[in-house]
């Protein structure tokens, strides 16, 4: 049985994804027979709160996950050798999203100090071309490996679909991050389909209840939106990609780099508003088609894509 500590800001609730991602390991760990603690990174990062060091410290993990910019706060000074499990940052400019935070000196140093005694590893949920244009100063200059860990789903968060659900669509997401795309995909929708369901950072919603009340199963569709830098780009796959069906959703998305994981009879990808909204009515009118596809991405998902997979794959690179 391994010990892991997971370390992340746990009462964060703007960081919806981060919490998703958290309780994901939690449940695949724990199904592994193996010790999971969260600990709250702002009480490490706080010299008036010691208790939460010493808390790890004592608790002595085998594995720590933690933001490589949370590195200098964590006590690795009192911890035996320990394997780290790194969320990287940018490590260089990314000259087409200026805004995108890149790793500071001061987690650089942190770093060089402390992989001399424990292993560490840096994850990214980028793909490979970026992690090669913008992630590749971490080994040439510190050395560390680097692994493209793409986001997954929990397999505990199912839900079966339901061939006549109640509302037309459901849509979960940050308006002002994805700006273009929602006046291009969401807008016509609700103006075209009325019945549905909305949250955004203007009318916050719990993942819990999200979940609990089953609203993924319950739409007929589940719009999955990116920004226009990610996929002109090809940077990512958001996490809703897997998520969504997992949970009974039937999703209509606009990213084409889930083509490479998902064929055409399992994810239905549109580029376009036009297309989008012809799509909706179509698979709305045709439910037995839309239950196939679920069932398919599913069943794709629950062999390749769930954190257990992940976790795999992270031990994999330990070894």
């Amino acid at each position: 049985m391994k010990k892991i500590a997971y370390i992340y800001n746990i009462n964060n609730k703007y960081s919806y994804a981060a919490k998703t991602m958290a309780n994901g390991f939690k449940s695949a760990f724990i199904e592994r027979k193996d010790s999971f603690r969260f600990f709250d990174i702002t009480k490490l990062e706080n010299s008036f709160w010691p208790d939460e060091k010493f808390k790890l410290a004592a608790y002595a993990p085998d594995i720590i996950f933690v933001s490589v910019e949370n590195i200098p706060y964590i006590p690795l000074n009192l911890l035996k050798s320990t394997k780290i499990v790194l969320w990287g940052s940018f490590y260089s400019v990314c000259d087409y999203d200026l805004k995108i935070p890149v790793v500071t000196e001061k987690a650089k140093q942190a770093v060089k100090k402390y992989s001399k005694k424990h292993q560490m590893l840096i994850c990214s949920v980028y793909e490979e071309s970026i992690n090669e244009r913008f992630f590749s100063g971490y080994k040439k200059d510190l050395g560390l490996n680097l692994i493209h860990l793409l986001h997954c789903a929990d397999k505990t968060k199912y839900a079966a679909p339901l061939s006549n659900p109640e509302f037309d669509f459901l849509w979960i997401g940050n308006i002002g991050q994805s700006t273009t795309a929602y006046n291009s995909f969401i807008q016509p929708l609700k103006k075209s389909l009325p019945n549905y369901l909305e949250y955004n950072e203007h009318n916050m919603i719990s993942r819990e209840t999200i979940e609990s009340k089953l609203y993924y199963s319950r739409s007929f569709i589940t719009p999955n939106i990116h920004t226009e830098i990610e996929i002109k780009n090809k940077m990512l796959l958001n996490e809703m990609v897997f998520k969504s069906s997992m949970l009974g959703g039937f999703q209509i998305c606009d990213n084409p780099l889930a083509a490479e994981l998902f064929p055409e009879d399992e994810l239905i990808i549109a580029t376009n508003g036009d297309d989008f909204l012809e799509k909706a009515h179509y698979y709305i009118s045709n439910p037995d088609k839309r239950m196939e596809m679920i069932k398919r991405m599913q069943e794709n998902i629950l062999k390749n894509h769930t954190y257990a997979n992940r976790i795999d794959q992270i031990l994999a690179s330990y070894s």
